[in-house]
């Protein structure tokens, strides 16, 4: 009796560890996974209703002076717009873009050319045409007011050819 009263006793002792330990892994896990939802890419796309329209006016903020606005356009061939409006603190706003790439091409068609055009809630700002290098291109807008709500638009030129590439803007 005495003898499977022990092992009992010893059976619990050893799970009571191994409980904790799984507990901790658990613990570890979860908070992984929050670091990671951190950096929030915004996937825009002509095909969905994040990228195809122009913010709406009811769309959420994302303000640059805290965080970076990173997207990624997904297959498209004429107009992309980011999903949030953007606010900035410090008078300007800069759009990067990188790993650029032609991903459907027409034949004889310009395939190294992106627009980068800044609007406000009553219409076009600015735009810049640039030319893509290597997959990458960059434009900072200036005189942005602070407080004022801005989207920005990507467009390439409408001859056939399909795009992708990745990016951030910021203040």
């Amino acid at each position: 009796m005495k003898r499977r009263f022990l092992s009992i006793v010893l059976g619990v002792c050893l799970l009571i560890p191994s409980t904790t330990v799984f507990a901790s892994e658990v613990e570890d896990k979860e908070s992984v996974g929050v670091e990671s939802q951190v950096e929030d890419i915004h996937y825009l796309t002509e095909d969905l209703t994040r990228g195809s329209k122009k913010p709406g006016a009811n769309a959420s903020v994302h303000n640059l002076s805290k965080s970076n606005y990173n997207y990624q356009l997904t297959d498209f061939g004429y107009r992309l717009y980011t999903d949030k409006w953007l606010t900035s603190s410090s008078g300007k706003i800069s759009v990067s873009l990188s790993n650029f790439k032609t991903i459907e091409e027409y034949p004889g068609a310009t395939k190294n050319q992106i627009t980068f055009r800044l609007y406000d809630s009553s219409g076009l700002i600015s735009s810049s045409k640039k030319t893509v290098y290597g997959g990458s291109a960059s434009t900072t807008f200036s005189n942005v007011k602070s407080g004022k709500k801005y989207y920005v638009a990507f467009e390439v030129p409408t001859n056939g050819n399909r795009y992708s590439g990745k990016g951030y803007i910021s203040d």
